[in-house]
């Protein structure tokens, strides 16, 4: 079980883990740091168990689809499959407020707080993430914070939020090139036990939206699509896809 919100229930449909949400589905492009660095803390936890856990905390900032969230969730699931229950909040989404979300992670392990910037400027929540900033360091285990921006321009009103948030391992992610969305998609779908070939990735990046997350909604589309019917993965049936696409 994944924890969502302090009650400890179990994430809604909406915000389950991604499927593909892995460390071994993570192209790392220019990031092969920041992956080293989020999986070997993520597996320190899974190593601890229940056992005493120093403090860490790793901040990780940039644009959409340069994988953020999937770190995130990626580290949720290795830390899941070794028996613990972490905890994963999409600050982005509507979530409750503050004293119904932050409660009850304090032995969670890990910690993963999805596009802080989304609470930047409110003082009820900024005054709960410090509260738990401070009981987590107390009771040891991994923070794992996303936001679109540096600590520095989270639009914190209170300073010592954006000190807290800065004070462990800060990366900024790079946004994939052509090629390396490329390399992305074909592991991914190497993954699922799909052959792409170059010729067939290229097909798809000339003639979709590029924004990762739509590449690889896409790629779910065309796992069915060749298992229902029982094809390989080539040039006509993704024309075939886009014919209904179009219909």
């Amino acid at each position: 079980m994944i924890r969502q919100w302090g009650s400890g229930q179990q994430l809604p449909l909406d915000v389950r883990l991604r499927d593909g949400s892995s460390f071994d589905n993570f192209y790392d492009g220019h990031n092969l740091e920041v992956l080293t660095r989020v999986r070997a803390a993520a597996q320190r936890v899974a190593d601890a168990g229940r056992g005493h856990r120093a403090f860490e905390q790793i901040f990780l900032w940039g644009g959409r689809g340069c994988g953020k969230t999937h770190l995130l969730q990626a580290a949720a699931r290795l830390v899941q499959e070794r028996g613990l229950t972490p905890a994963y909040v999409p600050l982005g989404m509507n979530v409750p407020s503050p004293s119904d979300v932050l409660e009850g992670f304090d032995d969670s392990g890990l910690v993963c707080l999805d596009d802080i910037q989304a609470v930047g400027g409110r003082l009820p929540w900024e005054a709960g993430l410090l509260q738990l900033y401070e009981r987590l360091r107390a009771a040891g285990g991994l923070l794992l914070v996303t936001a679109d921006s540096s600590p520095a321009y989270l639009g914190a009103v209170l300073p010592d939020l954006a000190t807290r948030m800065g004070a462990g391992l800060v990366y900024r992610l790079r946004l994939l090139g052509d090629e390396e969305k490329l390399a992305a998609l074909r592991l991914r779908a190497r993954n699922r036990g799909l052959e792409m070939s170059e010729e067939v990735a290229r097909y798809v990046l000339s003639r979709y939206p590029r924004d990762p997350h739509a590449l690889f909604r896409l790629l779910d589309r065309i796992d069915h699509a060749s298992l229902a019917a029982q094809r390989r993965l080539t040039i006509p049936l993704l024309r075939a896809i886009h014919d209904e696409d179009g219909a």
